[in-house]
């Protein structure tokens, strides 16, 4: 007789710390697989701040698996008619329908895309509790526990633990190789999304930025020399970033915001006769409303599992990424699918398994998709616009076929007795979901920083 849920042998209890994508993605994940969830988030609700983030459909496939979800993300993402452009207006290519071309990661406002999520999970009945701030993450191996310490004394244990709560996560205390030290970039993202009724008070921008009337939603890459700026338009969102050299005062946190005025002073001493238009969206952008968000570079790290093996960090908990990799928020979805799937073969006498078999499976492919970043920013900020014109192509192939094809759930079935036989007995596993052809080496942001990147081996697109 099946055991009911909660009893079953099998069945693991989850804490998961954080209910931004990755959280939330993971929750639902878990608890398809059958396994008991629990969510505390920091803020006091669903966090409604943000513009757009471009999730793949590596990720996105897995709504059709999730009662109703496929109808609502088809009604809440963007459907971008993508064009691109030198900053003063020159025309390089498209516009192509991002639908069409796998290489273009499909944006959706996060706001909704975070509350269609919260929506679903409420649905499922999964316990998601807001104002829980954790203070200290515990690992007790003693008991085959673990689980966290808030700022009220809460002691909070489970099976396992999911650190989903970004950069800033107190989880790093309990890996291995310890929290990767920060260094500036050199850049920051000036980036807000305001209402397009109100851009379109503007006469030039409505001309310049019009809502389209096909359905689709008007896209556009802006490319300057170590600068790339990004338009979206939709019938109710008017979403902008601009990539801008960093002067120490950005910080990365949706915290802080600042005026339209600061933005304007970057673009003219920028040397750049930027677009009129462009300067115009700007000049209509609401008092106060920009977030001014730091990059920061990490180098990469390949454990995100404590040394018991019942905490584990996801998404940028665990990996953070440039925003030109177009690729976070896919990832730590596709961390959602494979670590469901390996706890699911695992069960719950062998969590610390389950958490490293999933840990080798990603290792190699994270590191990849986050080098692939770079190689992007280098083809946006070192574009030769004669070149870009010939083969337009180039510019939606930022996201190569070995990521979009990848399926996380089923390369955990295909590859479990392998991995396991690997940490067993010491027998190697070769990772087959990164860039056909490429090798896995360690990098670093130095390595980078002399183009380490440039002449990769492989098909990355």
């Amino acid at each position: 007789m099946a055991h009911p849920r909660g009893c079953d042998p099998s069945v693991i209890d989850v804490l998961i710390v954080g209910a931004g994508i990755g959280g939330l993605f993971t929750a639902i994940e878990l608890h398809r697989h059958g396994h008991n969830v629990r969510v505390i988030e920091s803020r006091d609700g669903v966090d409604p701040v943000g513009d757009f983030v471009g999730i793949g459909v590596s990720a996105t496939r897995q709504f059709a698996k999730w009662p109703g979800v496929q109808e609502r993300y088809q009604e809440i993402r963007y459907k971008p008619s993508m064009a691109w452009y030198t900053f003063s207006g020159e025309h390089l290519a498209g516009p192509m329908k991002a639908l069409d071309v796998p290489g273009i990661p499909v944006p959706v406002h996060r706001p909704k895309l975070q509350q269609m999520l919260y929506d679903h999970a409420k649905f499922l009945g999964i316990d998601v509790a807001f104002g829980k701030h954790v203070e200290k993450y515990i690992d007790r191996s003693s008991t085959s526990k673990a689980g966290v310490l808030t700022t009220t004394n809460e002691v909070i244990e489970a099976d396992l633990v999911v650190a989903a709560d970004g950069v800033g996560s107190k989880s790093w205390q309990l890996m291995q190789e310890g929290q990767s030290k920060t260094r500036s970039s050199g850049f920051a993202v000036y980036r807000v999304a305001f209402p397009t009724e109100l851009a379109h008070q503007n006469s030039i921008v409505s001309k310049h930025f019009p809502v389209p009337q096909d359905g689709w939603d008007d896209v556009r890459g802006w490319l300057g020399p170590d600068t790339h700026l990004i338009t979206a338009t939709s019938p109710d969102i008017m979403t902008w970033l601009y990539t801008h050299k960093d002067s120490d005062t950005s910080t990365e946190s949706w915290s802080r915001r600042i005026s339209s005025d600061t933005v304007l002073q970057d673009l003219s001493q920028s040397g750049l006769d930027w677009h009129p238009a462009v300067i115009e969206l700007i000049k209509q952008t609401p008092p106060e409303t920009i977030v001014d968000w730091r990059l920061l570079w990490r180098d990469p790290r390949d454990v995100w599992v404590s040394e018991s093996g019942r905490v584990i960090q996801i998404g940028d908990a665990a990996h953070s990424f440039i925003p030109t990799s177009g690729n976070g928020g896919t990832q730590a979805c596709e961390d959602g699918m494979s670590l469901a799937a390996c706890l699911s073969l695992g069960g719950r006498i062998n969590v610390a398994l389950a958490t490293r078999v999933h840990n080798m499976l990603r290792a190699d492919r994270i590191s990849c998709c986050q080098r692939s970043g770079f190689r992007n920013r280098d083809t946006l900020h070192n574009a030769d616009f004669g070149e870009l014109k010939k083969h337009p192509e180039r510019l939606g192939e930022m996201t190569g076929r070995w990521i979009t094809q990848h399926d996380a759930e089923q390369y955990v079935y295909d590859n479990w007795e392998e991995c396991v036989n690997c940490l067993v007995t010491g027998r190697k596993f070769v990772n087959t979901n990164i860039p056909p052809g490429y090798t896995p080496k360690p990098w670093s942001i130095d390595d980078v920083m002399h183009g380490e990147t440039r002449d990769d081996e492989g098909e990355w697109t």
